[in-house]
């Protein structure tokens, strides 16, 4: 059979239980025998119970130094095993004392005999007062066996009291009579004992073995203090002779099945409301009342059946008002298990991401802690922790051009992936939007940057999303924990090597080091010189001539900025962009840049006429783009300037309209406005080609890198041919970047190009010099006109 889903090994007869059965067999036998007539010598019904003890004390024995046994489950059947000892040897004192007077004319037993049964009696309470309950209290548990106890005891002395002058006063003197009202007193006592324990949670005992267990102490009960009310034995013939081989093989099959139900958890019952115990007191003694009532006369049994009555009634009540307590407590368990429910929800709710199920940030932040804590207990040497920070690359393009809907279904398929990447004690969150936090314990750096690789490679596989198969890349930092970290300083730290992989091109992860934190600082620094540069006004702006080939006339201008600083002097364009785009300052230095240049374009037009640069070119971030209005806010720099919006070349970068989205959206309204669009350093991206059919370009300016080498047989010649003849091809413009020589422009010429700008041709010129260059040009184009 199972219990609790576990297998009970089946019940295979032992040569104990063999023994055990055989001698009840045996004493049932002598007893009916010896009832109806002498037929055996009275000694030999005792016989049976000595080798009924000695089987169950055998079976106790193996049943308490088996395997699976817990210390409290080995000293319980070791006192059960020595209970049957001292009632096997209580009834060698019954043979001694039955063999001493053969027509059954002593006592029923003698001191010692009476003693070694009372041992036996407390033995077994005592084993099963030590066995745990879980549901009750210790105290609480010794005071409700202590009421019933007494109330059995109480019960048992009046039954002792009337069997000592009404039933047994014919046979036995009081002296006599003593031994039978103690045993019958603590048989019954150990009834209530087993009874309290089999309505509790079976104090660690298998089911049936309480049941059996229960049995064996009613058996004995009834047989030592009941059976001599009902039946009228002839001198030297006991119940017990009966009752006490019956008893000890209940006992010896409670063992065994205890023996084969090792290692099973014990079922829970549910707990009863009240018990039955103080009840049967009162019933029993309201039978002993009316039995005496009604040898005293008719009018005591009226006055008793009333008394009963009233007490059947009080007792009728009772029992209801309980049974209706039960109920609303059943009630109210219900409740509390539905409540707990709940929290348990609402918990789960707010530790944890309603998209992804993973935790949240206060869960993370809470488990960094925690981790943190037994980092700082057990040292770097025995415990160690990284935390990771993963950002998905360009989702908010994602989210922009194909909806929220496809962008969450994307996060719920990156969260499962990064499930499997890491091992069970591992922490996987979503700290917010595309952010994800790693806790990862037990692995030092190089272990931490496999697991980040491995994240990496399942990243990169193509995720199906409502119907789009999207590649998703990530950028990840990583920081080990030391021992005194806290969890804002280690955050920051992977926040820091997560921005430097973003600066290494994205797609890739960086580790923490001190190089990184001086780099911050750095750039931290810088940063908040350029707020202070931009409102102090310490930009200033430069211009390249963008020239016709070949007579290298001039045809636009690229604008481009400069930084000189009172301390650090001239700061390179390539060191500050870079810092500005992650700072925002972009924003308002882009801003400053167009609104300049329109209007110095516009000056030029007012001072030149025809001979002014025809356009002007502005280098636009990914960041601007993706500005709310800045469509609007060109518009409104054309106003103001009056530029002529279709003179006005707004200069992006391919990977800064890759992903669509609001960017592309921008230039498209920028379009409607007249302005046109150029990809800067075109060819250097990842996907060029396929930009040439969503965006909106008129002009493809070749990056320097393909110019450079231009003059040889070299692959950047043929990159550069096979552009030129796709933008002939798709009628665009091309502008080679970069050049140097004439050689170069030469060869440019030959294949294909028409325009171009470099050194060769002109360096960046301030808005002074440029404007000097272009008097001269007109000075010079005059007095060839006079000659």
């Amino acid at each position: 059979m199972t219990v609790e889903g576990q297998q009970v090994e089946r019940l295979r007869p032992t040569p104990a239980l063999v023994m055990a059965g055989a001698m009840v067999v045996v004493s049932i036998t002598l007893f009916l025998g010896n009832l109806a007539g002498p037929w055996t010598p009275l000694f030999w019904n005792w016989v049976p119970s000595i080798g009924t003890a000695v089987a169950a004390a055998v079976v106790c024995w193996r049943t308490a130094t088996g395997p699976g046994r817990d210390a409290v489950g080995r000293r319980f059947w070791r006192l059960q095993a020595l209970a049957a000892v001292l009632i096997g040897l209580g009834a060698s004192g019954d043979v001694r004392q039955a063999a001493a007077h053969p027509n059954g004319s002593g006592a029923q037993h003698d001191l010692p005999t009476t003693i070694l049964y009372c041992l036996s009696m407390a033995v077994l309470l005592w084993a099963m007062l030590k066995l745990p309950v879980i549901r009750h209290e210790r105290r609480e548990r010794l005071l409700r066996f202590a009421g019933d106890a007494l109330t059995v005891m109480v019960t048992v002395g009046l039954f002792a009291w009337y069997l000592t002058r009404h039933a047994v006063s014919a046979s036995l003197a009081g002296s006599d009579a003593l031994p039978v009202i103690v045993l019958a007193t603590l048989a019954l006592v150990g009834v209530a004992a087993v009874g309290k324990l089999a309505m509790s949670d079976l104090g660690g005992l298998d089911r049936i073995t309480v049941r059996l267990l229960a049995g064996a102490t009613a058996v004995g009960a009834f047989g030592a203090g009941l059976f001599p009310l009902f039946v009228d034995l002839p001198p030297g013939l006991r119940g017990s002779q009966m009752f006490t081989p019956a008893t000890l093989l209940f006992l010896a099959f409670a063992a065994d099945r205890q023996r084969r139900a090792a290692g099973v958890a014990p079922v829970e019952r549910p707990r009863r409301r009240f018990g039955v115990l103080p009840y049967l007191a009162v019933a029993a003694t309201d039978g002993l009342l009316l039995v005496i009532s009604n040898a005293v006369g008719d009018g005591a049994l009226v006055v008793a059946l009333a008394a009963v009555c009233l007490t059947a009634l009080v007792v009728f009540r009772q029992v209801n008002a309980l049974r209706e307590n039960g109920r609303l407590l059943r009630r109210l368990d219900a409740n509390l298990v539905q409540l707990n429910q709940y929290q348990h929800q609402l918990t789960h709710r707010a530790t944890h991401d309603g998209l992804t199920d993973l935790a949240n940030r206060a869960l993370f932040e809470q488990h960094t802690r925690d981790a943190l804590a037994a980092v700082a207990a057990w040292g770097a040497e025995d415990s160690t922790l990284s935390l990771a920070l993963i950002d998905l690359d360009d989702f908010k393009a994602i989210n922009d051009r194909l909806g929220h809907a496809v962008g969450d279904a994307m996060l719920v398929v990156v969260a499962q992936r990064l499930r499997e990447c890491v091992r069970a004690e591992d922490v996987v969150a979503r700290l917010g939007g595309d952010e994800f936090g790693l806790l990862l314990h037990g692995l030092r750096g190089d272990e931490a940057t496999e697991v980040l690789a491995r994240i990496t490679e399942a990243l990169s596989r193509p995720v199906h999303a409502l119907g789009y198969d999207l590649l998703v890349r990530a950028s990840v930092g990583l920081a080990e924990a030391w021992p005194d970290a806290s969890p804002q300083e280690l955050l920051r730290r992977a926040d820091l090597a997560m921005y430097a992989a973003k600066e290494r091109g994205k797609g890739r992860h960086a580790v923490y080091d001190a190089e990184l934190e001086q780099h911050q600082a750095a750039d931290a620094q810088l940063g908040a010189e350029l707020r202070q540069a931009l409102d102090r006004g310490e930009f200033s702006l430069v211009y390249q001539p963008i020239v016709r080939l070949p007579d290298g006339k001039w045809t636009g201008v690229e604008t481009l900025v400069r930084w000189t600083s009172p301390t650090r002097g001239f700061v390179g364009p390539d060191k500050f962009i870079p810092i500005a785009e992650r700072t925002g300052l972009i924003v308002p230095l882009g801003d400053w840049i167009l609104r300049t240049a329109l209007r110095q374009a516009m000056a030029w037009v007012q001072q030149f006429g025809d001979d002014a640069p025809h356009e002007i070119g502005v280098n636009v971030s990914a960041r601007q783009l993706r500005e709310p209005g800045y469509a609007e806010t060109v518009r409104d720099a054309l106003a103001e300037s009056g530029f002529d919006p279709e003179r006005l070349v707004v200069e992006v970068t391919e990977t800064a309209v890759f992903d669509g989205g609001v960017a592309l959206d921008a230039l498209q309204m920028l379009v409607t406005l007249g302005v046109k669009v150029a990809l800067d350093d075109f060819g250097t991206g990842h996907s060029s080609l396929g930009l040439l059919r969503t965006c909106p370009a008129d002009t493809l300016k070749v990056d320097k890198s393909f110019v450079d080498g231009i003059g040889g047989r070299s692959e950047e010649a043929v990159i550069a041919t096979a552009m030129i003849q796709i933008t002939n091809g798709l009628h665009l413009q091309a502008i080679a970047e970069g050049v140097e020589t004439a050689e170069q422009a030469d060869t440019l010429h030959r294949l294909g190009y028409r325009f171009a700008q470099g050194y060769h041709f002109s360096r960046p010129l301030s808005a002074q010099q440029l404007g000097d260059r272009l008097t001269e040009s007109m000075l010079a184009q005059a007095t060839l006109t006079t000659r």
